[in-house]
Order: C-alpha cells, then structure tokens, then sequence
C-alpha cells in the first residue's frame, strides 16, 4: 500500500516537470519576439518601458524616423530631468536635452549620476532664412515705414495669419542683406540697422517664404540725414479724416475720399525726404475700418516715404494708434533730429494733459532747451490760434511760452479744416488742415490776426537749406497750384 502512493507521487511530480517546461517554452518564445525590437533599458520601469514602446510604433506608422541604435543607459528621470523640445523644425528629429538643475548641495548619500548626451540626429536641411514650416497668408496692411534714423528704419506689416517677418534690403533691387524674425505674429516690425545716412535702399517683405507683391514687391527708402546735413525737405498735412460713415455723413466721406488720394499723389509728387500729419488721420480711432480706408489711400505713400504721425481729437488715444505706429519715446509724445533741424510731437488733442507742471509739460520744457538744433518745429493737434469754426484752443496755449522761450522756428497743428498762418512772439503758427476732409469756413475768434488764410485743402512743403527755410503749400485743385510761399531765417 506505501509502495503504489510512492508510484502515484512520482507520476504526479512528473506531470508537474513537464509543465512547467512547457510553460517556460511558451515565456522564452515570447521573450524571443519581444527582441525584435530593441526593449527599454534596465533602469526604466515596465510602465515606462511600454511607453518608449508605443511611441515608438506611433512614429514608424507616422513614417517619422526612429533611433535604431540601443541608447546608453539612463537614470530614472526626475523633475529637473524633464526634457525639453528644442527643435521647432517639424520635419527634423526632434532633439531632447535635460535642463539645468540647481546647484547640488551637501548630502550624505551618493551623488547622482550625470544625465546623458541628448541622442544626436541630422535634422532635414532647410533654406537658412526659413524659420518654420512655410505657411501661406494674406497681407493686411503695408509695408509702411516707421522712426527712420541715420543709421536704421523700422518697416512694419500685418497679415491675416501669424508667420514670421522677414525683409531682403539692398542698394538695388536686387538686394544683399536680409533681417529676419522668427517669431510668428500677424503684426511685424523689423528694424534694419547699421544704415548709411541719407541713402536710398530697395527692399521687399516676406513671410514663410511667400514675397509680397500687391501693388510691386520692391519698395525704396531713404534712410534721415546726420547731423552734419543741413539740406533737407518734408511735407506736412493734416485732417484726412479717413472712415467717414456712410448716411448724413455721406458728403463729408465722399469729400474725404475724393481727395484724400489727391492729397497722397501730391506728397508723393513733392517727394519728401519725410512727412509729418497733424492729427485727424480717421474718422474713429476704434474703428479698424477707418483704418483700413487710411491705409487704402496712403498706404503706397507710406511704404516709400517715412511717417511722422501725431493723435488727434478723432483717434480718440485709441489702443489701435498705438498697434499701428511705432514712434520714439513714449509714442504719445516725442521727439527726433534730422540733420540740422530737431522736431518735437505733443498731444494735444483733448485727451493728453500738456498744463504747467504736467509729465507732458516738463518733458518738452526739458527737450527744447537741450537740443542746440538751429531749427525746432513742434506739431500737435488743437491751433492755439484759429479763426476756424473750431478756434483757438486755451489747452495749446499752456505751452505757448516755451516755443518763445526756446527759440521754436514753426508749429504745425490741424482741428480746424482749413489753411492759416499767425506769427506770435517771433513764432510761426501753421493750422494745415485741409488734407483731405470737408473744409471748415473761417469766421474769426483769435485776437491775432492770421498773416494769411484760406478755405481750401492742401498739403505743405518745407525745404531747409542751411540757415533759410522756404515754405510753399498746395491747393489739391487740378493744377496743384501754390498757396502763400514765405521764407524764415533759423532764430
């Protein structure tokens, strides 16, 4: 009886052998397969392990490239071994490196092992002047120039989408030098530097590798004089009033539309070296479309010939100002040299504060008196002195006593839709408000009798030579005739 329960143990343990080589068969083939491709290494976890697996066979059915070589081994990562993806080229290996951690402090256990090299890998080679992918848009607005310098411009666009800014600059057109910003954006600056004064370049825009041609693809600018430069000419105009709505308003905007391209003809016929407006630029400050009919108009001006702007009662301060332009200094005032002459912008439009003992009153008080330019011209919105419908504004007179003060040649303002010049304490007082909008009648209002004044839109021209000013303004009539020619000496 011992005997037959000793045969049937062995069976038993027998029957156990064989399964078990059965099973281990079934684990080491499977073991087998799994080597087709390369497993995790040592140090990463299961979890982990399946995760490197499963990215791995997402980027092979994707037909992206996959390291086949076994990377060295890692430590497990921790939080300031996260990595970080520095390639923004999409069609290139991605390249993973480890940030920095903090400095190590003392500890009584073992350092930690230093992180590997990032695995290396040749991305697909791109153009050098490609920062992204190319992705095709439209252009909004522009090129326009913007604070032209000596030495560097800045030239600005928009776009419907975001993409990157690029601009090709030469002597000629066919150009040389090329300024690049990669960073992706549906509005663009880009300033070029290391300019010769007084030189005319050629230049284009693009973006993701797309040129922009409305109109022509190459435009010219002209860099500002130095200061040893005393020959130079720029136009000034004001109240263009772009934007008008349409209904009650409908003879005013087809006043404004009519003759706001005769305006920019002109400007472009006179072909300044620059060009300031006195406000009233549109309709409504908050309305891009306004905007959009401004650029329609004076856009093919303003990507040749640099402007110059300054806020008016109409744009309101508004944010859309500010997006568009780019100004020195603040950009609600400001100033700037040109060759001989020094030109100073304020707001005075009924919405900035120039009173005495304001941030804007001290700051041109100390702007004026530290330029040692022969020439000084401010302009700004409201006339201190008009016999317009609109008058005299006491807010632009707070400042009166300073341009005496500190020898102001010629101030240019608008409001007033019309032409008038005064000559007050030895300074020349322009209202130049006739750029293109509905003209205003003259009917008095100022104590000082203007030297010269007419109902009539135009733009004005000033050449400074030296020591001697010429001025000449033109009525936007068919012939383009002059309206009231007068030269000034340098105070």
């Amino acid at each position: 009886m011992q005997m037959r329960v000793d045969r049937t143990a062995i069976i038993v343990a027998g029957v156990a052998v064989v399964l078990c080589m059965a099973v281990s068969s079934c684990l080491l083939g499977g073991y087998g397969y799994l080597q087709l491709r390369p497993l995790p290494t040592p140090t990463l976890s299961f979890v982990e392990g399946v995760r490197a697996t499963a990215t791995a066979d997402a980027l092979e059915a994707a037909g992206q490239p996959t390291h086949t070589s076994t990377p060295s081994p890692a430590p497990e990562p921790t939080a300031t071994d996260t990595p970080v993806l520095v390639s923004e080229d999409p069609t290139a290996t991605a390249t993973l490196e480890p940030t920095l951690a903090p400095e190590p402090t003392a500890t009584t256990g073992p350092a930690a092992p230093a992180p590997p090299p990032p695995p290396t890998s040749t991305p697909r080679p791109q153009p050098a002047e490609t920062c992204r992918t190319p992705r095709n848009t439209s252009l909004i607005r522009g090129p326009y120039l913007q604070w032209v310098r000596p030495n560097s411009i800045t030239i600005a666009w928009e776009t419907i989408d975001e993409v990157d800014s690029v601009v090709e600059y030469g002597p000629t057109a066919a150009y040389g030098s090329t300024a690049i910003d990669c960073d992706w954006t549906t509005h663009h600056q880009v300033t070029l530097t290391g300019l010769n004064p007084y030189t005319v370049y050629h230049y284009r825009i693009r973006s993701s590798g797309q040129v922009f041609s409305e109109g022509s693809a190459d435009h010219t600018l002209k860099t500002a004089a130095g200061p040893g430069q005393t020959s130079f000419t720029f136009a000034v105009l004001g109240e263009t009033q772009s934007g008008i709505p349409p209904g009650h308003f409908d003879r005013y905007r087809d006043s404004a539309d009519k003759d706001h391209p005769r305006s920019a003809a002109k400007i472009q016929a006179i072909n300044p070296d620059f060009y300031l407006h006195a406000g009233g630029l549109v309709f409504n400050g908050s309305d891009l479309a306004a905007w959009d009919d401004f650029f329609h108009f004076e856009g093919n001006l303003m990507s040749n010939v640099t402007l110059f702007p300054t806020l008016g009662e109409s744009e309101g301060a508004h944010y859309n100002y500010f997006r568009i332009f780019h100004l020195p200094d603040n950009e609600r005032w400001y100033s700037f040299d040109y060759g001989n002459a020094h030109f100073v912008c304020l707001q005075i439009d009924g919405h900035g504060n120039a009173n005495p003992g304001s941030e804007q009153y001290q700051w041109v008080e100390n702007d004026l008196a530290s330029s040692d330019k022969p020439w000084k011209f401010v302009f700004f919105h409201y006339p201190p002195f008009s016999y317009g419908p609109v008058g005299s504004k006491p807010e632009a007179r707070h400042v009166q006593s300073l341009f005496a003060r500190y020898g102001v040649d010629m101030v240019f303002s608008a409001n007033d839709r019309n032409y008038q010049r005064f000559v007050v304490d030895g300074v020349t007082y322009i209202v130049t408000g006739g750029g293109a909008a509905y003209t205003g009648k003259l009917t008095g209002g100022s104590e000082f009798p203007p030297v010269f004044m007419e109902r009539t839109k135009h733009v004005m021209r000033i050449a400074i030579n030296g020591n001697t000013l010429n001025s000449v303004a033109y009525r936007l009539d068919a012939a383009g005739s002059e309206m009231d020619p007068f030269t000034l000496t340098a105070n």
